[in-house]
Order: C-alpha cells, then sequence, then structure tokens
C-alpha cells in the first residue's frame, strides 16, 4: 500500500467550509488517479490557517533526500494551490538563484507563502493499492 501525502489550499474561511472543500478536492485528485488503483483510505491529517504555516516557511534550500517528491515538510506527492494541481513533475521553474532546491520545493514554498489570507492548509493522506492485490486479499 502506497501513501500519497496531498498540501491543500482551500479557499474556506472556516473550519468546516475548509474541510468539506479538503474533501472534494481530495476526492477529485482521487478521481485522476489510474482506474488500476484501489483507494484504501483517504483522510485529512494535519490543517492549520495559511497564515500559521505561512509564519513558520523555510527559504527552500538542499535537501539530504532524493525522492523528488520531498519538501522541508516531507514527501508531497501533489499540491492544490488554490487554483491549480502541482506535482513534482508539473510546476513552474526553480528560480536562477534556487539555493540548490529542487523546482517542487520552490512550488511548495511559493504555494504557501502565495495562500489567500483566510485560507487553511490541509495535509490529507491517500492510501492506494493496485487493483490485483486488493483483488487477492
Amino acid at each position: 500500500m502506497a501513501r500519497c501525502t496531498l498540501l491543500l489550499i482551500t479557499t474556506g474561511d472556516s473550519v468546516r467550509r475548509a474541510l468539506a472543500e479538503g474533501i472534494m478536492l481530495a476526492e477529485k485528485y482521487v478521481n485522476s488517479l489510474p482506474v488500476d488503483l484501489s483507494i484504501i483510505q483517504s483522510c485529512p491529517f494535519a490543517m492549520a490557517p495559511s497564515e500559521t504555516i505561512r509564519e513558520k516557511a523555510s527559504y527552500p534550500r538542499r535537501l539530504a533526500a532524493s525522492d523528488s517528491a520531498a519538501t522541508s515538510v516531507g514527501a508531497l506527492q501533489a499540491i492544490w494551490d488554490g487554483r491549480l494541481w502541482l506535482t513534482p513533475g508539473r510546476c513552474p521553474p526553480a528560480p536562477a538563484d534556487a539555493n540548490g532546491a529542487t523546482e517542487w520545493q520552490w512550488a511548495h514554498y511559493n504555494a504557501v507563502l502565495n495562500a489567500r489570507p483566510g485560507s487553511y492548509m490541509l495535509l490529507w493522506d491517500v492510501y492506494v493499492a493496485p487493483m490485483t492485490e486488493r483483488l487477492a486479499a
């Protein structure tokens, strides 16, 4: 079973609205996955106002992790930046002076810094397994 961690930046101006939007966004992400995957579980595990996260954001730097999904907060397989989905293979390029950080780290950093005031950020886990594993169980 594999875990996909999503960063969802919602427009919800209340916890209730942010969670409702998070459910919808996670479902959209799940529906975009290849059909040969079975969704085992989908759930939020962290949530905070964007302002709180923005204050703690650190300038991107080279990480020891070689995973293409690596960020300063761990591996993220996708980010909903409030307008569109970003993934490690589909995100804006890093700036010329990238400080050794990847374009994905910069996409994460910029999504956090550019989050709309009053929005919430959710970390959401989606657990998937190949359909063949699910059928064999």
